[in-house]
């Protein structure tokens, strides 16, 4: 009687742990990422920056996607994302390359298939295709690019994510009546060299339509500018938006994209810090929680606060190559980024 009671105990203990273990979260790899806005600069720079960021070992390589400069004068010069990222593709081997983030707005999701599927060949299988509503308004009013409110672009989004998965996967013509968008009978080859598609890195953290079509579709989520606890109560609805779809939320990876500030010593970075929240109006304390600043010691420690909300792809965002801190990127790449390079995805314990 006693063993058929212990027999029982266990099967029940059992079942309580159960989906514990059916919840836990794989590892995965901590991968580091460059992006460079292509403003007030030149392609035989942007080349250099590219080679020398994919020879100290990132692991991704973005431009944005922008008509105007995204910060700064709007008189200054910028190039076009999507040629760049035919440029990109020939002077790297090894990095993943994208736009961070394709504006929806620019054009249609069957166009953009296209150009996306060129990169992938030229690329030989490194293309993200990045991609958001658009936010930028200046830019498209300088441009006569139509404009509307948030809650159409973000359903656009949806039609042409909707869209461009079709015409990749289906071995036939396609033919779609949306909202929006529309084909006919739109026969669509080459396929793409990644299998059944690019991965696709959806930008933004909207509750009621971003995150469902990030659920839906995305392999990859972009997260900007959010402080970790944020960030954690954002993966909390996210894994909701998965649940409802059906979907396993581990398969998708989290990025987030950051400036960088860093200094060798201490005493230095304490300065820089200082100096950006005066610059800012904000307290030292609030600079520190938003932005990636300090010396090496002190970034390995706020790296980690944002991998356990979730974060496993950290992008440099350097803004343009005119404000290139070389020197810092060489430091970032030596100090910090091997102490993450195990699998586990947390500091090596000297540190």
């Amino acid at each position: 009687m006693a063993h058929i009671i212990f027999s029982l105990l266990t099967i029940v203990l059992f079942t309580i742990s159960a989906p514990a273990f059916a919840q836990e979260k794989p590892h995965r790899p901590i991968r580091f990422g460059l992006q460079v806005a292509p403003q007030q600069t030149t392609i035989e720079e942007l080349k250099e920056v590219w080679q020398e960021a994919e020879a100290l070992g990132f692991d991704s390589l973005w431009t944005n996607d922008h008509l105007l400069p995204s910060v700064g004068p709007s008189e200054e010069s910028n190039l076009e994302s999507w040629t760049l990222l035919a440029a990109m593709a020939t002077v790297t081997k090894r990095v993943q390359i994208g736009a961070m983030v394709t504006s929806n707005t620019f054009r249609h999701p069957a166009i953009l298939a296209k150009m996306a599927t060129t990169i992938d060949h030229l690329s030989n299988g490194r293309l993200v295709l990045g991609i958001g509503a658009g936010w930028f308004e200046r830019e498209h009013q300088a441009y006569g690019v139509a404009f509307p409110a948030l809650k159409d672009r973000t359903k656009a989004l949806g039609e042409a994510l909707e869209v461009m998965t079709k015409l990749w996967s289906s071995t036939s013509p396609v033919s779609f009546k949306g909202e929006y968008y529309s084909l006919v009978d739109a026969p669509f080859m080459p396929k793409p060299i990644q299998k059944p598609y690019p991965p696709i890195m959806i930008g933004g953290i909207g509750e009621k339509r971003i995150l469902p079509l990030v659920a839906r579709y995305a392999q990859m989520w972009n997260i900007p500018n959010l402080e970790p606890d944020k960030i954690a109560e954002k993966n909390k609805i996210l894994e909701k938006a998965c649940e409802k779809v059906g979907r396993n939320c581990a398969e998708i990876e989290r990025s987030y994209v950051t400036p960088l500030y860093i200094k060798a010593d201490p005493a230095s970075a304490q300065s820089l810090l200082e100096r950006l929240a005066d610059l800012r109006k904000i307290t030292v304390e609030e600079a520190h929680r938003s932005i990636l600043i300090g010396d090496p010691a002190e970034i390995r420690k706020q790296l980690q606060t944002y991998i356990d909300a979730g974060v496993t792809h950290f992008i440099i965002n350097l803004r343009r190559p005119g404000l290139y801190d070389r020197e810092g990127v060489r430091l970032f790449a030596k100090e910090v980024m091997p102490a993450f390079r195990e699998k586990s995805g947390h500091l090596k314990k000297e540190d």
